[in-house]
């Protein structure tokens, strides 16, 4: 064992242990850096190169792009419009309709906005119905949590764990991930799912929070007409960002600019015709954000540059057995994610575990976007634990559900998910 690998070995520890300790979970980078550099496993450049990875601009255009959806009211927009359907709502089974619709909208928003953006812009709307329908209000926003995260699994910038897959993807040198690859299992997923999160509504924890103010869900819904043409603006700036990454993955027209750049652009227009005040926009944007994207950047590259990648993929070869058969290997992979995304943040986990796929792709002449598209899922299986994904953690003060709730109403999505990936993937992406 070279000294590269040992340095990749403790890495690694220093960065499960900031996640799992109550550091902040910025603190991974500026731990690791150092480190990295005095065992010699990445130079000065590839630390800093960190920071100018595709999957952190991308994620700064959603950022900045959400940040002005809610400085303009556009989320009051969208949550008056849920709310005014769930109050239509009457009859026997009004209490799955109400379900049916949240889940739909709010799962649909996620295809093109993070979902941890999306779940914290509906709670207003869920005060709301809690109180009207005499529903918990912890209940309804674990099921926003839930319905967000199975939406945003649909495309590439539907949650950051599909984000950090495809980063790996781009730091390998291969062909990435396009907007809509993630589709062919996330939507069966999100259908399937859907159907049991409604018509099983009643498996949803439930207390007697029915519509409390909880703290952050007050909110001004008064849209004076200045806000409605900066809404305008916005969503149109949004749909070019969107547009982008679409032309992107299908080549319609061929555009010189990264999305990222138009998405850029987009926003620069409508900062400089002061649709949208500079401080608001880089609200959700800040320093511990850069700095946490950039350490699972940097262990991405410890994972490759050490070699922990390639051993952790013998590792997992061995288990195999030697095996080609694709739905065994699906099945692995899956397991392993999804066990190891219930103790960890999703987007690390995805982030440790895609270099991992790389490797094993390497040594078994696979695909690697099969591969590393099994482990991304799996790391979205986020349903498990509080401690699951950046959505549970964030949304959970405003509750009072507890640790085990989670796992009571979302382990069925784990099967479900699991079943859907095996029997589906192997078709849409083989892996030779």
């Amino acid at each position: 064992m070279n000294m590269q690998l040992i340095g990749g070995i403790i890495c690694l520890i220093i960065f499960i242990a900031v996640l799992a300790s109550k550091l902040p979970n910025w603190m991974t980078f500026i731990c690791m850096a150092p480190v990295a550099v005095f065992l010699g496993i990445a130079d000065n450049a590839a630390i800093w190169g960190t920071l100018n990875k595709s999957s952190v601009h991308l994620l700064a255009n959603i950022c900045i792009f959400s940040a002005m959806i809610a400085a303009t009211g556009l989320d009051i927009v969208i949550g008056k419009f849920v709310d005014k359907m769930t109050g239509n709502v009457s009859g026997k089974n009004k209490e799955i309709a109400i379900f049916g619709i949240v889940y739909v909208i709010s799962g649909l928003i996620s295809f093109v906005l993070q979902n941890s953006y999306v779940a914290m812009a509906f709670l207003p709307v869920l005060t709301s119905i809690a109180k009207v329908n005499n529903i918990s209000l912890s209940k309804l926003v674990l099921f926003v949590i839930y319905s967000t995260t199975l939406g945003g699994a649909c495309t590439l910038i539907g949650t950051p764990t599909n984000v950090y897959a495809n980063t790996a993807l781009q730091e390998a040198g291969l062909a990435e991930f396009g907007m809509f690859d993630f589709a062919w299992v996330g939507i069966p997923i999100f259908i399937v799912g859907g159907l049991y999160m409604v018509f099983m509504n009643k498996w949803c924890p439930s207390y007697d929070d029915y519509g409390d103010k909880l703290p952050g869900t007050d909110v001004n819904t008064e849209i004076t007409p200045e806000m409605a043409s900066a809404q305008k603006k916005v969503l149109l700036g949004f749909l070019v960002f969107i547009l982008a990454l679409v032309n992107g993955s299908l080549k319609w027209v061929s555009i010189p600019a990264d999305p990222t750049l138009i998405g850029y652009a987009a926003i620069a227009v409508l900062l400089l015709t002061k649709t949208v005040d500079t401080k608001i926009a880089l609200k959700q944007f800040d320093g511990g954000f850069i700095l946490f994207a950039a350490g699972i950047n940097l262990m991405i590259t410890l994972m490759t540059a050490s070699g922990l990648g390639n051993m952790v993929g013998d590792m997992i070869i061995g288990v195999l057995g030697g095996t080609r058969n694709l739905y065994v290997m699906t099945a692995v992979l899956f397991i392993g994610a999804a066990i190891m995304t219930s103790f960890m943040n999703n987007m690390a986990c995805a982030g440790v575990l895609a270099p991992v796929g790389i490797s094993i792709a390497e040594a078994l002449g696979a695909h690697p976007q099969a591969i590393v598209l099994a482990i991304a899922i799996g790391a979205g299986c986020s349903y498990l634990t509080p401690i699951a994904s950046g959505t549970n953690q964030t949304l959970l003060p405003f509750t009072k559900l507890q640790f085990q709730d989670f796992a009571k109403f979302g382990w069925p999505l784990v099967i479900i998910s699991f079943v859907i990936c095996v029997a589906v993937l192997p078709l849409v992406f083989p892996f030779f």
